[in-house]
């Protein structure tokens, strides 16, 4: 079942907005559990990371649309948003908070279902290529491929993202667990650097260079393993006409 928060304070547009995904779950066949939002404010200080889709009216009263998502990517990386819009001034903001697509009211059931395809193929392809952490007492929902590497500093493990860095409840021996259940090209660097092989840009000899600019240091032990999992990573990428950078 596909969670889907339509978030729009005209009862209008709810309307319209929910008959649009009732069409689309009987045409395509794909189970929406839809539910109707119409504060933004309200919606944000709910909110728990297991929403697969958002729709939401950018013109929204108080916070608005650009805002509430902006709010929202703070917590979840990896959520599908539509931006819905009587105007497309707000068309770039769209970018910033990662948007799916940006549509103009009153929307074609065309477009809408177009859009709605392209949110639930990009939600299957990173299904498994989330992960939930907790820091600063809340739980976050992130992208696998935002995680540069992964330190520990006196029994605190902190995550360089490509939003910055954080702290998190859980030690890296566990994090790194759950990472390789999901995803195989995070590696050891040294007993206290876990790194993410799609952010590395080189290897010289006695470090890996990372994507922010960081060099980390290999350790003598786990040096010829680092480089050969980097190699087969990258061969393996070439193979599959996989890019293996970060999008």
């Amino acid at each position: 079942m596909v969670r889907v928060a339509i978030v729009d304070n005209a009862p209008a547009c709810q309307t319209i907005l929910t008959g649009l995904c009732r069409r689309y779950e009987a045409e395509q066949g794909r189970a929406l559990d839809v539910t109707v939002f119409d504060d933004g404010d309200a919606f944000v200080a709910s909110y728990t990371p297991d929403w697969d889709v958002i729709i939401i009216d950018v013109d929204l009263g108080g916070i608005d649309g650009l805002g509430v998502m902006r709010r929202i990517r703070e917590v979840d990386d990896a959520v599908e948003a539509i931006l819905v819009s009587l105007t497309d001034e707000y068309a770039v903001g769209g970018y910033e908070i990662n948007a799916m697509s940006y549509i103009l009211k009153p929307p074609s059931y065309e477009v809408f279902a177009h859009d709605m395809t392209r949110c639930l193929d990009g939600r299957r392809a990173c299904e498994r290529r989330t992960i939930q952490v907790i820091s600063g007492g809340r739980t976050r929902r992130m992208r696998l491929d935002e995680i540069i590497y992964v330190d520990s500093v006196k029994h605190r493990t902190i995550l360089h993202t490509m939003l910055g860095n954080m702290q998190i409840v859980c030690s890296i021996i566990r994090f790194e667990e759950r990472l390789i259940e999901l995803d195989h090209a995070f590696v050891r660097a040294n007993s206290g650097y876990l790194v993410n092989l799609a952010h590395v840009t080189a290897v010289a000899e006695h470090e890996a260079i990372m994507s922010n600019g960081d060099r980390l240091p290999i350790s003598r032990p786990r040096r010829a393993a680092f480089k050969q999992a980097f190699a087969s990573y990258v061969n393996a990428g070439r193979r599959s006409g996989r890019a293996g950078e970060p999008s």
